[in-house]
C-alpha cells in the first residue's frame, strides 16, 4: 500500500502523514495558462514562490510532488505560438524546482513532455476516464508512466479491473482514487472536466458556475441511491483491491482542511472507518471546527467576491441565490454543527460482497435495486434541511434555466418596482439572507 495524497500547502499535513505510506502528494498554482482539475476559487491561494518552497519541503521529507496540468481543454491554444511558450515556460520551471512528475488529460501534453522534459514522468488523469484493458494499453503505448483509473465508473467492475492490471504489467502503474464521490456512470462528466479546467485558467472570462456540480448535488438529494453508487472504495474494502495487485491509491480532495486530510489517510491505512462516510468522500461541508485560521480562508468574503463578483457576467442581485444554496448547502460555507446527510459505514459491511459475483455495466439499477435496498438501510437524511434544500435548488435552477440569472440590472429593477409575481418580498428576503450569510463568514 502507498499513497498519493492532496495537497493543501499547509507545512503541518508534511508533518502529520510521516506515519503512512505516502509516497507523493498532488496540487498545482491556484491558476495557471493551462488550468487543470479543479476551479481556482476551490483551491488553496497558492503563487509560484509558495509552490517552489512546499517542493523542498516535500522532498525534504522524502515525498515526491505531481504537478497537476490536467486541463481537459484549453481552446486548441495548445496549438499556438502563444500556448507553446507558455507551457515551455511553466515545465521548464517546473524541471528546475525538481517536481517529479506532472498530471495531463492530453495525449498532446504526454508526447510533447516525454520529448521536451524526459526527467519528468508523466501520469495520464482521471479525467481521460481510463475504463477498459484497450485504453490502459493505449496510454501504455503512448509512454505513460502512471494511469489514474476512472473516476466515476470502474471500481466494482472487478473482472475489468483485473484485466487492466494485466493489460498494465509492470510497465505502467495503475492508480485508484479511493474517495470521491461523483455519481456513477456519470453521463455529464466530461462536460464537468471541461467546465472545472476553464476554471483555473488565468485567461478564463467565464463565470465559475459549476453547473454540473449543482445538478448532481440536486440528484443525489431527489434520490439518495447516488450516495451509494458513486465510485468510492470503503477503507475496509482496500484488501479486495491489494488481492489484485492495486496497491498505489490517491486521496483527495485539495481544498480539505488538514486535520481532516489526515483523518482519511489514517482511515484507509488502518483499513477501517466507524462513523459518517461522507466525512471522507464528500468534497465540501468540512466542520468549522476542523478549520486553522490559514485555512477559514478558503471559506471567506474575500475569495468569495474575488471569485464571484463579476456584474459584467451574471446578474448579482441573482446571485444572492447562488449563496443562499452555498450557506445552506455547506459549499461555500463551513459546515456548522452536525452534517445533514449521514451514512452509517458499519451498515455497509458486506456491501461490497454483492459486486464480487456481478458488475453493473450490464445492468439496469433500477430494475437492480440492491443499491436502493443497502441506502434505505445506510443513508439518513434531515428532512428539514432536505425540504429546505429542495426549495432553494428549484428558485436556483428556475433562474439558471429561464435565463434571468443573466438578465439586465434595468429589467430586475423593474420588475421589482412592477411587484411582479410578488417579487418584491423575494428580493427583500433573498437580500437579507445574503446579508446575514455574508455577516458569518470568516
Amino acid at each position: 500500500m502507498k499513497f498519493s495524497v492532496a495537497c493543501n500547502f499547509d507545512y503541518d499535513l508534511l508533518e502529520g502523514l510521516k506515519p503512512y505510506p505516502v509516497y507523493e502528494i498532488f496540487g498545482k498554482l491556484t491558476a495557471d495558462y493551462f488550468g487543470g482539475g479543479r476551479p481556482s476559487f476551490y483551491l488553496p491561494e497558492v503563487g509560484r514562490s509558495d509552490l517552489e518552497k512546499y517542493v523542498k519541503a516535500t522532498h525534504d521529507r522524502g515525498i515526491e510532488f505531481n504537478y497537476l496540468l490536467n486541463a481537459s481543454s484549453m481552446g486548441n491554444m495548445e496549438f499556438t505560438t502563444e500556448g507553446q511558450k507558455n507551457m515551455n515556460e511553466l515545465l521548464e520551471w517546473l524541471d528546475s524546482i525538481r517536481v517529479d512528475s506532472v498530471t495531463v488529460s492530453n495525449m498532446f501534453f504526454l508526447k510533447l513532455i516525454k520529448r521536451r522534459y524526459p526527467r519528468l514522468k508523466v501520469r495520464v488523469s482521471s479525467h481521460r476516464y481510463t475504463d477498459t484493458p484497450r485504453k490502459i494499453r493505449f496510454w501504455k503505448d503512448a509512454g505513460a508512466d502512471y494511469i489514474v483509473i476512472s473516476e466515476v465508473n470502474i471500481h466494482r467492475e472487478f473482472k475489468v479491473l483485473e484485466g487492466m492490471k494485466k493489460a498494465a504489467g509492470d510497465d505502467v502503474e495503475l492508480q485508484l482514487i479511493v474517495n470521491n464521490w461523483c455519481r456513477q456512470d456519470c453521463a455529464i462528466a466530461g462536460n464537468h472536466a471541461v467546465n472545472l479546467s476553464s476554471a483555473s485558467q488565468k485567461k478564463s472570462k467565464g463565470f465559475p458556475l459549476d453547473f454540473c456540480s449543482l445538478y448532481c448535488n440536486y440528484i443525489r438529494l431527489t434520490d439518495p441511491v447516488n450516495y451509494l453508487r458513486a465510485n468510492w472504495i470503503r477503507p475496509e474494502d482496500i484488501k479486495i483491491y491489494e488481492d489484485m495487485g492495486y496497491e498505489n491509491f490517491k486521496i483527495v480532495e485539495r481544498n480539505t482542511p488538514t486535520a481532516i486530510l489526515l483523518e482519511r489517510v489514517r482511515a484507509y491505512y488502518n483499513r477501517r472507518y466507524d462513523g459518517n462516510l461522507m466525512d471522507i468522500i464528500q468534497n465540501y461541508a468540512y466542520p468549522y471546527n476542523k478549520f486553522t485560521e490559514r485555512e477559514k480562508d478558503a471559506f471567506s468574503r474575500r475569495r468569495m467576491f474575488k471569485y464571484f463578483m463579476k456584474p459584467k457576467a451574471v446578474n448579482l442581485i441573482k446571485f444572492m441565490k447562488v449563496v443562499k444554496f452555498g450557506e445552506k448547502g455547506n459549499v461555500l460555507f463551513p459546515l456548522m454543527g452536525d452534517n445533514p446527510v449521514y451514512i452509517d459505514n458499519r451498515k455497509l459491511d458486506g456491501f461490497i460482497d454483492f459486486f464480487k459475483k456481478q458488475g453493473c455495466q450490464d445492468r439496469d439499477c433500477d430494475r437492480c435495486g440492491y443499491c436502493h435496498r443497502q441506502a434505505e438501510k445506510a443513508v439518513r437524511i434531515d428532512p428539514q434541511w432536505k425540504k429546505e434544500m429542495l426549495a432553494i435548488y428549484e428558485e436556483l435552477q428556475e433562474e439558471i434555466y429561464s435565463g434571468s440569472f443573466w438578465e439586465g440590472y434595468r429589467e430586475t429593477v423593474r420588475d421589482f418596482f412592477s411587484n411582479k409575481n410578488g417579487e418584491k418580498n423575494e428580493f427583500f428576503n433573498d437580500f437579507e439572507y445574503f446579508r446575514q450569510a455574508i455577516k458569518t463568514m470568516p
